[in-house]
């Protein structure tokens, strides 16, 4: 089952990044308004599949709790920069930097739990920097995308502590009941300081690509915890380092974008390091 979820999270997210990039194309709609509902749609999936499933009440500890705030501050910050810079970049342009993710989060995971270290998933992390460093092309970026890859960077260096903190709770919370404290904590937290400013903007339109996406990130946060569950943070990390071949693939064949040979190159040897890595593992 931990090889179903690693894909399920891969291809989920994916799904979720293009139809939110769908909709900030077609349907203009506002960064605030699409992370509004989002969170809405993740709340109510993920309390849904809680509620049928009948998962037994976690118990609650001040370590628990301290745990699910740093959460909720770091996945609602992540999520903020990540939706801002989503609006002003197309996704091959965040590829690049978004192949960081996975393994600055590795990294972190890595230093942090001495029971997953392996010189090979070490070497696999470094080597996977410098793949994604060389991909990374010049471009003659607008004013507009320079602000844009900022926000992404920001949200990169907030996400990859997160890993490591559902680590720590998972040993006392049910997965599910870790997306559904964190997507519900994060909706509350955009309603207080990020929430829309105009409410008119949420056409039938726009509310029904920005709900359609909440589903599939839904998936992604429950497949994603299930997966570190399984293989820990750090392994977990190593094996979604694959995810962003997929979305170079999203990215020029459904979204039409122009996607740089360099770019589709180094998300190919991503895929050929992580390959020797899981099979020397």
């Amino acid at each position: 089952m931990g090889i179903f979820y690693l894909i399920a999270s891969i291809v989920a997210e994916s799904i979720g990044k293009t139809i939110d990039k769908l909709n900030f194309r077609h349907n203009h709609i506002g960064a605030r308004q699409s992370l509004f509902v989002a969170f809405v749609g993740m709340s109510l999936s993920i309390g849904l599949f809680l509620y049928l499933t009948r998962q037994p009440w976690p118990a609650f500890s001040l370590t628990v709790v301290v745990l699910l705030l740093l959460i909720a501050l770091f996945s609602f910050s992540g999520n903020v920069f990540d939706e801002l810079s989503l609006k002003a970049d197309d996704l091959s342009l965040r590829e690049p930097l978004v192949d960081s993710e996975p393994i600055l989060a590795g990294l972190v995971a890595y230093l942090l739990f001495p029971g997953e270290r392996k010189p090979i998933i070490l070497a696999a992390f470094i080597l996977g920097a410098f793949i994604v460093n060389w991909g990374i092309h010049r471009r003659k970026l607008r004013r507009v995308q320079r602000k844009g890859m900022l926000y992404l960077l920001i949200g990169i260096v907030l996400y990859a502590v997160l890993p490591s903190l559902y680590q720590e709770v998972l040993k006392y919370i049910a997965p599910s009941y870790i997306a559904f404290f964190r997507s519900a904590s994060v909706l509350i937290l955009v309603a207080l300081f990020f929430h829309p400013k105009k409410w008119k903007g949420f056409t039938p339109r726009r509310v029904k690509y920005a709900a359609s996406a909440s589903l599939f990130y839904a998936l992604e946060a429950i497949a994603a915890l299930y997966a570190i569950k399984t293989y820990g943070a750090v392994l977990t990390m190593l094996f979604l380092m694959l995810g962003p071949a997929l979305r170079y693939l999203s990215g020029q064949f459904i979204l039409h974008e122009k996607v740089r040979r360099g770019e589709v190159i180094a998300s190919l040897m991503l895929t050929v390091v992580v390959a020797i890595a899981a099979f020397a593992n």
